[in-house]
């Protein structure tokens, strides 16, 4: 989102005036996307969603490069100590329970999911669990755990 300098109003970043006071408003580099995918490439997924346009396979294997350094860029925050992931995750979420009727808050909640839905949708929920368990055991790595100590299980009911 772009905030306007005039009125501090929340704007969609591709305006280009304020809806609220009327102000011109500048594009900074921030504008350009809300994520890692740039206001470009999420116009092209978004109409490859909707399947109005084909993207080449050159585009997919820069799109797997970019993920792929998105998730090198967590795995560093996460080596940080003085970032708060608690914060980064969570801060835009109410400290007491989210009501059931509030899907604004439940759609952030769910956002975090996101990753976890993204390697499910990859990896089937077998090699996700080993996945996991491999990750356990390199935040372990101090303690004298090994894989056979270490244990995740995915469990679908189909109730």
């Amino acid at each position: 989102m772009t905030i306007c300098d005039s009125c501090s109003t929340a704007v969609e970043p591709t305006a280009n005036y304020c809806p609220e006071c009327g102000s011109e408003l500048k594009p900074t580099r921030k504008d350009w996307s809300d994520g890692f995918l740039s206001l470009v490439d999420r116009g092209h997924i978004q109409e490859a969603i909707d399947g109005n346009e084909s993207l080449p396979p050159e585009y997919h294997d820069r799109l797997h490069e970019t993920v792929r350094h998105a998730l090198a860029d967590f795995c560093l925050l996460n080596r940080w100590d003085a970032f708060d992931n608690t914060e980064a995750l969570f801060g835009d979420l109410p400290d007491e329970e989210i009501s059931p009727e509030d899907w604004e808050e439940i759609e952030k909640l769910a956002r975090l999911t996101c990753p976890f839905r993204f390697m499910l949708t990859a990896a089937g929920t077998e090699r996700v669990s080993k996945i996991l368990e491999f990750s356990l055991l390199v935040h372990l790595q101090d303690s004298d755990k090994t894989l056979d100590d270490v244990t995740v299980k995915i469990e679908i009911d189909s109730n």
